[in-house]
Parts: C-alpha cells; sequence; structure tokens
C-alpha cells in the first residue's frame, strides 16, 4: 500500500520509513524503465502506455506481475511500469505536458489534484462501461471523488491497529494489550526501559503518535463543512495532539531523536518492532506481512487503537486512507488507459494485489473472498474496517495545504519549539483562506 499512513499520518522526523508500498526512494522496473515516456503508436503498431506506481521492492514485484498478466492477454496495448515514489514528479510531468498514462497516488491528492486539472474524471468511462461503484466501500471511495465528479478508483484501502510483543508485554506482567487509552500511558510507562546513565534502551510505543488516527478516539474534527471552516483547534483534535505531546515530554525529544537514531530500518528484519525495541507499535495492514517475512517467529499480537476512557462509545477508532489509480491529464490515448485501470480495479486483479501485499480490498464483494484465507492478520483488520468510528480526513480542494501545514505545527508542538494553542492557530490563520 501506500502509507504516509501513513498514511496515514504525520511525516514525523524521528519515523524510520515509513509505508507498505509506495514509500522508498525511486527505483527502476526490471525492463529498465528509466522515464514515463507518452503512450502511443509503437513502431509495431501497438500502443505502448507508460504506467508510474509508488510500490517498491516485493510489492512492485507483485504488480509487475499483473502487469504481465495483462500484457499477455492484450497485444495491441503493452504497459510498462515504473516504481516512482515521488508524487511531487508526477505532478511535474503533467504540467509538463509529459504525463505518464497511468498512475498510482494517494486518496487524499485526488480531489486537490483532480480539481485543479491534473486527472481526468472517470465518470463518462464509468458510465459507458457500467461500472458497479455500488460496489466500492463507501469510505474508500469517497476518497477519490469531489464536487460530483470521480476523479480516481480506489485499489486498496488502509487503517492502522495496535501492534504488541506478547512475549516483552508478559516480562513487565501484562497479560494483554491495553485497551484505553490510560491505560495506554500507563503501559508505555512500565515498557520503556532506561540503562546506561538513563538513556533509552527500549520504548513502550513507537513515538510517532498519528494525530489524524487518535482525534477520532476523542471524537474531533477537521473541518465544517457546513460552516465552511477548518477545524484544527477542535477539542477531539487538541486532545490526541496533548495525548503526543505527554509521551514525547515523558522522554524528551533529544533523547527520542538518538535512541531513533541507531534503530534498524522499517522493511527489514531491523525494523525496531521486530527486534523488540520498541514493545507496541501503531502500524497498518500491511505489517503482519512484513513479520511473515522478516520476522516469522516474533510473538505478537494486534488490538484495537485504545478509546479514550470518558468515550467508551468511540471504541475502534481509526484514520480511513486508499491507494487509488488516476488517468492523468493531456494523455495521448485516454481510452487505452481507461481500459488497463478498469480492468486493473476488477475484483480479479484487484484480489490478487492486494492478498500479495496484506491490504484491504475496496470491493465490498471481496471481504470474504478465500483468496485472503493465508494473508496474516487480514481478519483483524477486515472486522476492523467495520467501525462506525473510522473516518477520512476531509477531501477538499485544499487537503495538500491542510495536511502539510498541520504536519509542520504538529512536528514543532512535540519538539517544543511552539505550544498547542499558537500552533493550531497557525494552521487555522493559512489554511481557512483557501476554502471557497
Amino acid at each position: 500500500m501506500q502509507r504516509k499512513p501513513w498514511l496515514w499520518g504525520l511525516v514525523l522526523v524521528l519515523m524510520i520509513s515509513v509505508a507498505s508500498g509506495c514509500a522508498g526512494k525511486e527505483t527502476q522496473n526490471a525492463n529498465n524503465q528509466s522515464d514515463g515516456s507518452k503512450g502511443g503508436e509503437s513502431t509495431k503498431g501497438a500502443v505502448e502506455l507508460s504506467f508510474w506506481y509508488g510500490w517498491t521492492g516485493p510489492e512492485a514485484a507483485a504488480l509487475e506481475k499483473i502487469i504481465a498478466k495483462w500484457n499477455a492477454a492484450n497485444p495491441d496495448i503493452k504497459v510498462k511500469g515504473l516504481s516512482q515514489s515521488d508524487y511531487q514528479k508526477q505532478l511535474t510531468a503533467i504540467t509538463g505536458g509529459n504525463p505518464p498514462d497511468i498512475a498510482s497516488n494517494f486518496g487524499q491528492d485526488v480531489v486537490p489534484w483532480g480539481e485543479r486539472g491534473a486527472m481526468m474524471p472517470l465518470d463518462d468511462y464509468i458510465k459507458k462501461d457500467g461500472v458497479d461503484l455500488s460496489d466500492y466501500i463507501t469510505a474508500a471511495l469517497s476518497t477519490s471523488q469531489g464536487n460530483g465528479k470521480t476523479y480516481a478508483l480506489p485499489i486498496a484501502m488502509h487503517t492502522t491497529m495496535l501492534f504488541y510483543n506478547k512475549d516483552v508485554l508478559a516480562k513487565a506482567g501484562f497479560d494483554g494489550p491495553p485497551q484505553t487509552i490510560s491505560q495506554l500511558k500507563e503501559y508505555i510507562t512500565k515498557l520503556s526501559v532506561k540503562q546506561d546513565g538513563g538513556r533509552l534502551q527500549q520504548l513502550g510505543l513507537w513515538p510517532g503518535v498519528d494525530a489524524f488516527t487518535f482525534t477520532n478516539a476523542f471524537g474531533g474534527s477537521y473541518y465544517d463543512a457546513d460552516a465552511k471552516q477548518v477545524t484544527p483547534d477542535n477539542a477531539g483534535v487538541k486532545s490526541a495532539i496533548q495525548l503526543a505531546k505527554g509521551i514525547w515530554d515523558q522522554f524528551g525529544s533529544e533523547e527520542l531523536d538518538r535512541f531513533a537514531s541507531g534503530l534498524g530500518q522499517y522493511m527489514s528484519a531491523q525494523n525496531p518492532f521486530f527486534t523488540g525495541k520498541y514493545a507496541m507499535t501503531i502500524d497498518g495492514e500491511w505489517l503482519p506481512t512484513f513479520i511473515k517475512q522478516f520476522a516469522p517467529n516474533l510473538n505478537y499480537g494486534i488490538a484495537p487503537i485504545p478509546y479514550d476512557d470518558n468515550n467508551p462509545n468511540l471504541k475502534n477508532p481509526g484514520n480511513v486512507t486508499t491507494s487509488v489509480f488516476y488517468i492523468p491529464k493531456g494523455v495521448k490515448n485516454p481510452d487505452a488507459s481507461w481500459k488497463f485501470l478498469k480492468w486493473l480495479t476488477e475484483p480479479e486483479q484487484m484480489g490478487e494485489f492486494t492478498a500479495a501485499l496484506g491490504n484491504l480490498p475496496t470491493r465490498a464483494s471481496l471481504l470474504d473472498d478465500p483468496i485472503y484465507a493465508n494473508v496474516p492478520g487480514f481478519k483483524e483488520f477486515l472486522t476492523y474496517s467495520q467501525s462506525p468510528n473510522l473516518h477520512s480526513f476531509p477531501a477538499t480542494a485544499f487537503a495538500n495545504e491542510y495536511m502539510t501545514e498541520f504536519t509542520d505545527q504538529y512536528n514543532a508542538i512535540l519538539r517544543g519549539k511552539i505550544g498547542i494553542d499558537e500552533g493550531l492557530k497557525k494552521v487555522k490563520d493559512k489554511i481557512q483562506p483557501l476554502v471557497k
């Protein structure tokens, strides 16, 4: 998938490598393709489409397998994939008149890009070919739609849960994971180990606490659509930030930075959760697949995100994000691009791809499909995905600017460079003028 989490979340300086699938530096595919040349007629008469996607490593290999399946069955339209996870390069290519013919992105980018003319509306194609949008999970499809237009189709849905090391918790006297936020705070304190003059050796919880996720635990909201007001100073948002700030203040940003600097890479056997450096972590549905690959002997559990003790009706909270495919504006052969995109998001291909990555599909018809029977963690995340307390960041034309500014001020707040009220006021003052 493409976690930004992520995310999906906030780009903290302390974060190691985020996401399954779309994070990571630019790579070249097996065909050694080094650019996204426009689609058109090849010398052999077939249409050639360039396909930029954000997944890397084994996940890119899974997508290339599906591309090969298409190419074997469609000699008239050849698709060449390129692992390209720098989404700014996508935008630069589109605005420069040299777009890829199809591309992946995050759902949170769809409405901002679509309304600014970077993505083609797909509604005419959807209507002409009778694509059943009712089969898409509403929360996932909503990230691809704005002002009555559909700019992309979601291939995978993502949310996070609490992962915990059963052995580490048992050693500290815990027989299960924390259920409430007050318990979470207690666990973090007891599971964090300091040695060598007070230096951290083990941390109770990965410190990149996602404010978007915990905002939903406190019933918060980032936008009042009726009043057309951004609400970063909403009480629930502030409570989520106060939770994260308390964790950072407990250990100090300098010590957290020092501790993180010696930890291993996310997509490796040295992932700090896999090695026991983090007793607990908040991560996405792809993590069990990584554990199977890199730490098959890890004794771990998956639990709901802890809920606010004062709001038990908000159990199973979380933030929903999606990975999507779209057709950039200005492609030479949009009909061919659509034909491939439509095929790529059909149940058979969606099932193959999301099962390989351990992601949740966005089609309701796939939720009980046996293809996921051996996907680790799928049952837990599938059940969790039905929670009414999972929400997406508001899909607005200014969502990118909003999330970027919020992230910048959030990081400054955590590091003690600015107060909570002052930081959130800066967000509101900068973003509210963008609301139209």
